[in-house]
């Protein structure tokens, strides 16, 4: 009787997987990011997909009875497309597809979110280097510039009268 309320937590077994997708996610945050939000979005697909199920499954008037039919309703609520062809009749079952719509414009914030943060990222990479570049001459004149100011006021200082601060003259 226990086995069958059990069963949600083999679930748990993901978080082996979300521990081997963050080792090959690598150490840049980003990457991280989206593996994260790509294990929560499967997860929580397949987790709505369930619950709606258990809802619905038995139901007047349902047409979620099947698994493949809550996958397909789950994958189409979390990106928001909603075809209409699959739908919940129960309040509960409602309040399920409430929440997967909610994750679903909450994950692809978050993959906008990380997709603008990287091409803003190698805009701003190439534009400091495009600047950098054209710096260089600037920055070879200004030291220039200055080597000269400073070699005249050597010059000038050797001209200068102690005593009265006039430039001698020979």
């Amino acid at each position: 009787m226990a086995l069958p309320a059990l069963r949600p937590l083999r679930l748990l077994r993901l978080v082996t997987l979300l521990r081997v997708l963050h080792r090959f996610g690598g150490n840049a945050l980003r990457g991280r990011v989206l593996t994260y939000v790509l294990g929560a979005a499967a997860l929580l697909i397949y987790a709505g997909a369930l619950a709606v199920l258990d809802v619905e499954e038995n139901a007047p008037g349902s047409n979620l009875t099947t698994f493949g039919d809550a996958i397909w309703w789950a994958l189409t609520t979390i990106t928001t497309v909603g075809y209409g062809d699959h739908y919940p009749v129960t309040v509960l079952g409602r309040c399920v597809a409430a929440g997967l719509m909610i994750g679903g414009v909450a994950v692809l914030g978050v993959v906008t979110a990380s997709v603008a943060s990287w091409m803003v990222e190698t805009v701003a990479e190439e534009t400091q280097a495009e600047l950098d570049a054209a710096e260089a001459p600037v920055q070879q004149e200004l030291q220039r510039l200055t080597a000269q100011v400073l070699h005249l006021a050597a010059l000038l200082e050797g001209r200068m009268s102690k005593d009265d601060g006039r430039i001698r003259e020979e």
